[in-house]
């Protein structure tokens, strides 16, 4: 009896709530603790008794229930519940009720304990509160929130993100966030994502997105890492705002810049040109022109000082000079106003279209050029027809067969020939001025259709370095192509091909 007293004496030290009966109900020790549930025990709980006999009706099943279910289990049955105290406020407790067996493993007690959890219940409700303001901030926000885990996969996706992208949160949960990327932004994703995880926190991140229409969205974002109780990152929270917008306007603005960038660029380098044209030009003037207006000043100055003496056959010999340089400084000038023509305001000569016999012209343009050539290359002429009319404009062509004829000789010194070959190739007409001379250097075969440019090869020869854009502006207003091919100190050969009609 005194070893029961004790007994009692220990659990009455515990604070808490207990009563144990045998396997039928009946209560064999109770805690004097029990009087606080008094507002729903009664009557109170005494040894001898049955505590069915104390615990409300609406418990008497759950109760029978329990007992029946620890005669089976071994592991102790855990209940909660909750009552209203008679001063108004609600007690949470739990109940644990565990079975005694005895060496037969035959339930013959069972040890009931109360616990009161109000403190805790108070603590889960108010972090249910805040879990829900939190949610509905995040839901409501008025700023795209995107939350994902440790793998990438979407888990917080707010009404912002929703507006912004035209996906609904069931379309986007349980996708990776990577998905929603374009493949060239996927790579600089994984790099901000991998910081991220690694405990970093990413500031004004250009985000681009495709929204469910197919369009391409730019978010600005702020990435922090979501981290457990143990300070371990367990994903991602994304919170940012469409810049879509002010990205393509920037982006807009950047491409102007760059544009009007290209163009002062090439106005600089237009500017250059003709710097180098003009230096060009009066290095040009300075020599071609120079040169024939020395010599006529010359011999008109012989021919007033000696005019008493002068033999009529040399002063026809000195006029002839002094008429060939004449025609010279014309032809000079006619190719200066020519390319003036064309050059200020890159525009094309209009030309004058009739038929013209090709055969013809080219037996008149061979006897022209050798005549103004003195004869010193033979000009052998291919053609394959017996005769060809085509719709051109004669003077056009005229500028570009003399032209190309007479450089074709005037840079073959040493050889005694020149080649052109004539052939219909399907609607066009090809003409090849074919030459074994100097050739043109690999360096300035670009530059030979520039005004007043010469190949340094050449320099010692007298030219202005007009023939060729000459020829080039004559050929485009006949709506040809004129190609070249050359090798230095073995010659050249240009192409040039012509409509046959203009219809």
């Amino acid at each position: 009896m005194d070893r029961t007293v004790d007994i009692c004496r220990i659990f009455d030290s515990v604070s808490e709530r207990w009563v144990l009966v045998d396997d039928k109900g009946k209560v064999l020790f109770a805690s004097k603790h029990l009087e606080k549930f008094q507002d729903i025990i009664f009557p109170p709980v005494r040894v001898g008794a049955s505590l069915f006999d104390s615990i409300p009706g609406s418990w008497q099943t759950l109760a029978q229930n329990v007992l029946a279910t620890l005669h089976h289990s071994k592991a102790p049955s855990i209940l909660e519940t909750s009552y209203v105290h008679s001063d108004g406020k609600e007690i949470h407790f739990e109940i644990k009720c565990t079975a005694i067996r005895n060496h037969e493993e035959v339930v013959h007690q069972i040890f009931i304990e109360a616990r009161d959890v109000t403190p805790q219940k108070i603590f889960e409700k108010k972090i249910t509160i805040v879990a829900r303001e939190y949610q509905s901030v995040i839901e409501n926000a008025n700023a795209v929130i995107i939350g994902t885990d440790a793998r990438g996969y979407i888990t917080e996706w707010n009404e912002m993100a929703r507006q912004v992208t035209g996906f609904n949160k069931n379309e986007s949960y349980i996708q990776k966030l990577s998905d929603f990327f374009s493949p060239e932004s996927q790579e600089s994703f994984s790099v901000a994502m991998q910081r991220v995880l690694n405990g970093d926190v990413v500031t004004n991140y250009e985000m681009m997105i495709r929204a469910k229409d197919r369009r391409r969205l730019t978010l600005l974002i702020n990435a922090t890492p979501r981290t457990s109780a143990t300070n371990e990152v367990i994903g991602t929270l994304f919170i940012g705002q469409d810049i879509t917008e002010l990205s393509d306007y920037r982006n807009s603005l950047e491409r102007k810049v760059s544009e009007r960038t290209k163009e002062l660029k090439s106005a600089l380098e237009n500017e250059k040109k003709l710097l180098e044209v003009k230096d060009r030009f009066v290095s040009m003037a300075s020599h071609e022109f120079r040169s024939p207006i020395s010599y006529i000043f010359r011999n008109i100055s012989a021919m007033k000082e000696h005019i008493e003496t002068l033999k009529p056959a040399d002063v026809r010999e000195r006029l002839s000079k002094i008429q060939s340089q004449a025609e010279h400084l014309s032809s000079l000038l006619e190719d200066v106003l020519t390319i003036g023509k064309t050059g200020a305001t890159n525009t094309r000569i209009k030309a004058n279209l009739k038929m013209v016999d090709l055969r013809e012209f080219f037996l008149r343009i061979i006897d022209e050029v050798r005549s103004n050539t003195q004869n010193t290359h033979r000009i052998d002429l291919d053609f394959q027809n017996e005769s060809l009319q085509i719709e051109s404009d004669e003077n056009l062509l005229r500028n570009i067969f003399v032209n190309l004829l007479t450089n074709a000789i005037k840079f073959s010194p040493g050889q005694d020939c020149v080649n052109l070959s004539v052939c219909v190739c399907d609607r066009l007409v090809e003409c090849r001025v074919r030459d074994q001379g100097l050739g043109i250097g690999e360096t300035d075969l670009p530059r030979i259709f520039e005004p007043f440019h010469r190949g340094d090869n050449v320099q010692k020869i007298k030219g202005t370095g007009l023939g060729l854009p000459i020829v080039k502006k004559a050929v485009e207003t006949l709506g040809g192509e004129v190609e070249v091919e050359s090798i230095e100190g073995k010659g050249t050969l240009f192409t040039v091909k012509l409509n046959l009609n203009h219809s």
